[in-house]
């Protein structure tokens, strides 16, 4: 190792430069990142329900369409909200590549209230109407029950629109592109007409929120974190120097890693936009102990090339095992089939490496520049780390039994927690997108659909009378389910073709058994198709399939999947085998995040967990000390997630991934002191002498690193997306407890623990 150091230290301008030039090539690959903000990125890609989806895809072409939404004081059914909705209906194509609109004032009706009222339309002209009419057209509105189900809310306080558009390239660019022309048509309908609430929803509007928030945080939260990170160090290691030469390096390291991403092609995503930040900590915590060290050299009087050879004498292997097992931490994210997860661990498990290569190759060169022209000050937290030392030697078994008891009262609280994962929870909430999708689940209840497409397996099977039976069968006992609240599919349409056909008589509410008049009403679907463009492709180009949608509210991922599961069982038994039943969209992917994710993640952690603990027994040269780590990096985690099952209880995968990260970032600190205290036992002291030595070299600088990461964290409150706050409230509390278990916790266990075989090796001696 002496040789290793000796390099380091003389060939340090080589390194420096050689360092310098491979991070400008590297960094320059920041220039072609991208971000991914579908909010289908994240789901994973193992699901065996994915290939359904996506065949069905190709079979019904998703609807690319945005949604307005119309609130006043009362009801929808006054002048300024009808007003309003005239507007869009009159406006639409300022919508990038619009090609239709839908709405209550392009309702029709249907032929027995058309030839009733004289006209065609659900709204007249609005300058044909009267207040007095008012009241008239809502009661009619609220009599159709497929227009409640679809444009407006039961109560007629809120009432829906919809844009068709249709692109011929479907990038991000354009995408957002969209998303932009709708926010334009949304602010200008609202200047116009100031008393009428109108919200905007839909997928590139979901796209663009979240493409906004992440922009939001990367230029609110990486400046702040800097600047306050910058304080702290300033005031912790008493240089604006040594802190500026950590950020510098901190700085190199980010570039490196997102430039890698950028020359790799690898797309930041909602969860992987966080890695850059927990790079910035992470490479200031590698940093930080080869300059507190270095520091406390100094103002031993030690010159500056012994003070940074004692640094990395004492630095050097705990600082490569904390980059080592760190990194397993992170990389076992990869047994997560979702991009989200795996892509956040490889980003950060790859600034961790560049940060080792920084710390060593750089930070020595440009710290040794800096000139010495009077006797540092002692660090800003040397105090409190002479308090601890004191504390530990003289309440050593209070604090060891306190702490036992916290682990196991916190143990058992960890079963009151559940998985719950809400996907639009990486959306401000703040945003239309949040309060209408709100609405719609209290106001007309339909913000969750299970969409089935079920194939006959023939061409022009749709018109097969047996077929059509199954379906309807299907259908009507679908919608007889508690969870559902609506069901669509061709089958209703054959069912209200049949019943108007025969002049609105109850008893042809049922399906044609003609063939040729099943065809012939399938010839007239088409023709009203051309003429409504707006509405929902219900079967397929070949007419061999057709697609039913389940709506459903205010259900739990778990409740979802129960559901899913009883409609499956039901297909399996009373569904002819020859007819394929298949999911249509990605509702239930997104459902079966929470169990997939969850077995992935314990995969991941259990290997990452062995491997970790299997890294510090070879680098520690210690099976005893190798063992007694597990403690203090395993029960961070245990005793925060014990408190949050208490007092919040819901955990989404990606706040349950900080559960298999948090090892690897905590056994940072119990390196250094275990590697101390090891040191100090082999030269022949004591174990409250070892104890001392450690907590004297290693507690200052551990502290100092967990201030800067506990920090760098916390500030993800500020986030725009409850998401990432939820990750702030967790991750700093374990970063804090992993510091005050390796001072308060892990030395009165080393004591005990060597007091304990040196008596049993007396009385075995004896």
């Amino acid at each position: 190792m002496q040789d290793v150091i000796e390099f380091l230290v003389r060939r340090r301008h080589l390194l420096a430069l050689a360092a310098g030039l491979l991070a400008a090539c590297v960094s320059w690959g920041m220039n072609y990142t991208t971000l991914e903000s579908r909010f289908d990125s994240i789901l994973s890609e193992d699901d065996p329900y994915r290939a359904e989806v996506e065949q069905a895809r190709r079979d019904f072409p998703p609807s690319t369409s945005v949604l307005f939404a119309f609130e006043t004081d009362s009801d929808v059914f006054n002048f300024p909200a009808l007003r309003a909705m005239d507007a869009l209906t009159n406006r639409y194509n300022e919508v990038d590549f619009a090609v239709s609109v839908g709405s209550l004032m392009n309702r029709r009706l249907n032929s027995v209230d058309a030839e009733r009222y004289d006209r065609d339309y659900l709204i007249p002209a609005l300058d044909t109407l009267t207040e007095a009419d008012l009241p008239a057209l809502k009661a009619l509105a609220l009599q159709d029950e497929d227009l409640t189900k679809s444009l407006l809310s039961p109560d007629g306080d809120m009432a829906l629109a919809i844009i068709k558009y249709r692109t011929n390239v479907d990038d991000q660019d354009t995408r957002l592109g969209v998303g932009r022309s709708v926010v334009a048509l949304r602010d200008s309908l609202r200047a116009e007409f100031p008393d009428v609430d109108i919200y905007v929803l839909g997928g590139v509007l979901f796209e663009l929120d979240g493409h906004n928030a992440q922009i939001r945080d990367s230029q609110l939260l990486f400046p702040l974190t800097v600047l306050i990170g910058i304080g702290l160090l300033w005031f912790c290691l008493k240089s604006l120097s040594y802190a500026l030469c950590l950020f510098g390096g901190a700085f190199v390291t980010v570039g490196l890693s997102v430039g890698t991403f950028g020359w790799a092609g690898i797309a930041f995503n909602q969860v992987s936009t966080l890695g850059p930040i927990v790079v910035l900590v992470i490479a200031i915590a590698h940093g930080i102990h080869i300059v507190a060290v270095y520091a406390q050299g100094l103002h031993s009087k030690l010159g500056k090339l012994d003070a940074m050879r004692h640094s990395l004498a004492v630095n050097l292997q705990p600082v490569t095992l904390a980059t080592i097992t760190t990194s397993m931490g992170f990389l076992s994210l990869n047994y997560s089939s979702s991009p989200g997860i795996y892509g956040f661990g490889n980003i950060v498990a790859l600034g961790t490496w560049w940060g080792f290569l920084v710390t060593l190759a750089v930070l020595p060169a440009v710290i040794l520049l800096l000139p010495v022209n009077r006797v540092p000050k002692p660090l800003g937290v040397r105090g409190f780390i002479a308090w601890t030392t004191g504390l530990v030697e003289r309440r050593g078994t209070p604090l060891f039994w306190g702490s036992a008891v916290l682990v196991l009262v916190t143990l058992l609280l960890l079963p009151l927690n559940r998985l719950d994962f809400n996907r639009y929870s990486f959306v401000d909430e703040e945003s239309d997108f949040h309060y209408v999708m709100t609405a719609l689940r209290e106001k007309i209840g339909n913000d969750q659909s299970l969409v089935y497409s079920i194939s006959s397996g023939q061409y022009y099977g749709i018109t097969e009378p047996e077929f059509l039976h199954q379906v309807d069968e299907f259908s009507r006992w679908v919608e007889a389910q508690p969870e559902a609240s609506f069901v669509t599919s061709y089958t209703d349409l054959l069912r209200a073709l049949n019943k108007s056909e025969h002049d609105d008589d109850e008893a042809f509410d049922v399906l044609p058994e003609d063939k040729l008049q099943i065809i012939d009403y399938l010839v007239g679907y088409q023709l009203i198709q051309e003429i409504e463009p707006n509405l929902e492709p219900i079967f397929n180009s070949d007419y061999s399939a057709i697609r039913l949608v389940v709506g459903t509210s205010n259900l739990t991922n778990g409740e979802l999947i129960i559901l899913n599961d009883r409609i499956d069982a039901w297909i399996a038994a009373h569904m002819n085998p020859d007819y394929r039943v298949m999911h249509g969209d990605n509702s239930i992917l997104f459902a079966r995040l929470d169990h997939s994710t969850t077995v992935e993640l314990a995969k991941g952690f259990s290997l990452s967990f062995v491997l970790i603990t299997l890294t510090l027994l070879v680098g520690l040269r210690s099976l005893r000390y190798g063992l007694l780590s597990i403690m203090p990096n395993l029960f961070p985690a245990t005793i925060v997630f014990g408190f949050w099952g208490l007092f919040v209880g819901e955990l989404s995968p990606y706040i349950l991934m900080l559960f298999s990260i948090s090892i690897g970032i905590v056994v940072d600190d119990s390196v250094h002191i275990l590697s101390k205290y090891i040191s100090a036992k082999r030269e022949g002291a004591s174990p409250v002498e070892a104890v001392r030595y450690s907590l004297d070299k290693a507690g200052s600088a551990i502290t100092i690193t967990t201030l800067a990461l506990a920090v760098g964290t916390f500030i993800l409150v500020l986030s725009n997306t409850f998401h990432f706050q939820n990750v702030a409230l967790l991750l700093t509390p374990i970063i804090v407890v992993a510091l005050l278990l390796d001072l308060f916790f892990l030395p009165p266990l080393l004591i005990r623990f060597d007091q304990w075989l040196q008596a049993r090796a007396q009385s075995v001696a004896s």
